[in-house]
């Protein structure tokens, strides 16, 4: 089984790229900062680093000429993974050592899993685990859906925040239904029922103001605890969605998809 290492720093990235590449049967490793990158590339001797270049403690550049130079790691296959992706950024790359270059903001996790597979030029063994693996995670949420029975309606438009909540939701067995805007959340949510929504605050439609007071004048959405999912930290706005029925408010940036897990639990043991 390949083992793959992602050095980033932004925790709901990795955490969201871990679930896909296991989903699919790769054994996965996490940094959060360069330094640590490093450590663990001579520790655990991965087939594969995905690198990011902006990271604490030391850059993605400076880790890739370490690992380059170390005699127990040089060989590693390193492709960086990151937002810069001007010239200067991937021919600085190519001349420090990577194998190849990707830019995030242009791959879904799918699509990365995808290139990964490439690289390791086995797709049929790729599919063969992931076959194997897919039986061992549809084993452990029938026993988790059967411990939780939850279901989570997710109101959010950007496609990147949908994937990642959606594969934490999966993995830990709660059932989740999306809405891509605030008019079909709605609709959802009155001809089904939820146990919990998360609601983005800024929607196509209709904005989550506009939502929150509607789901809580009607009889059918009135006692389902609301979550508020917003890149605002402004007081006043939480205020104001609190004011309006929503029973907790989280910034995006701050929240992680096994926090947002946590806090959806936290509502439904009340």
């Amino acid at each position: 089984m390949p083992k793959i290492l992602i050095v980033e720093d932004e925790e709901y990235l990795s955490d969201m790229y871990k679930i896909k590449f296991e989903q699919a049967g790769y054994a996965t490793v996490i940094a959060h900062d360069g330094l640590e990158g490093f450590e663990l590339a001579k520790r655990e001797q991965p087939d594969l680093v995905l690198l990011d270049l902006i990271l604490p403690k030391l850059d993605g550049f400076k880790v890739l000429a370490q690992i380059r130079k170390e005699p127990s790691t040089k060989k590693i296959k390193i492709f960086i993974l990151s937002n810069l992706g001007q010239s200067d950024e991937v021919n600085k790359g190519m001349a420090t050592g990577a194998d190849g270059y990707f830019i995030k903001a242009n791959l879904t996790p799918s699509q990365l899993l995808e290139k990964v597979d490439a690289i390791f030029n086995n797709q049929s063994q790729a599919a063969k685990d992931k076959k194997n693996k897919v039986i061992q995670i549809e084993n452990f949420e029938h026993q988790a859906v059967e411990r939780k029975q939850a279901k989570i309606l997710l109101i959010e438009d950007e496609e990147a925040i949908i994937n990642m909540y959606k594969l934490r939701f999966d993995k830990e067995g709660f059932q989740i239904e999306v809405a891509r805007n605030g008019a079909w959340g709605l609709k959802l949510a009155k001809q089904k029922k939820f146990d919990v929504i998360l609601l983005d605050m800024v929607m196509p439609a209709m904005n989550g103001f506009e939502a929150i007071k509607i789901l809580k004048s009607d009889d059918n959405t009135k006692d389902v605890p609301i979550v508020i999912l917003s890149n605002s930290a402004q007081d006043g706005d939480i205020k104001e969605a609190k004011k309006l029925g929503a029973a907790a408010c989280l910034i995006k940036s701050m929240i992680t998809p096994a926090k947002l897990v946590k806090e959806v639990e936290k509502l439904l043991n009340k």
